[in-house]
């Protein structure tokens, strides 16, 4: 087991879980359940501990693959600079998550903002991390894209 590998295995986690706690927490909100609401919110938190996990193993994927045929730099530094996006929203989310958990058990009045804004920042984290899951397939499997003289 490698960076490379493990980079690939933990950077699904919260490219999966982020848009799942979106949709939780509109069910929460549409319900006005508390308790669904907090499973989005803990799903949030992992997500972010894992993307951090993730980002740093990164730099070492790059050094895996960097020299193998047919990666080209240009489509590693995309990613790269996507994930930073990427990470800064899901960190972001995450930290939302856990003020959004203590103004729910804390019963404050903040709880109702604190979650729309943790919504809003987890539906742009879903698409920042979707936007880097494709940039990061790039690197490894360019068919995923189609050049103008392929298309018909």
């Amino acid at each position: 087991m490698n960076a490379a590998y493990l980079h690939i295995a933990l950077v699904h986690i919260p490219v999966v879980l982020t848009p799942v706690s979106v949709i939780l927490l509109a069910i929460a909100h549409l319900r006005s359940s508390l308790a669904v609401a907090r499973v989005a919110l803990g799903i949030l938190i992992a997500a972010s501990l894992v993307a951090l996990c993730a980002f740093f193993l990164g730099e070492g994927a790059e050094e895996v693959v960097e020299h193998l045929p047919g990666i080209l730099e240009s489509a590693i530094e995309d990613h790269e600079e996507s994930a930073s996006l990427s990470l800064g929203f899901t960190i972001a989310a995450g930290l939302l998550s856990l003020m959004s958990w203590i103004a729910i058990s804390r019963g404050s009045a903040l709880e109702r903002a604190l979650l729309a804004i943790t919504f809003m920042v987890a539906t742009a984290s879903s698409a920042s991390l979707a936007y880097t899951a494709h940039l990061g397939g790039i690197i490894r499997h360019p068919e995923i894209v189609s050049s103008p003289d392929q298309e018909s």
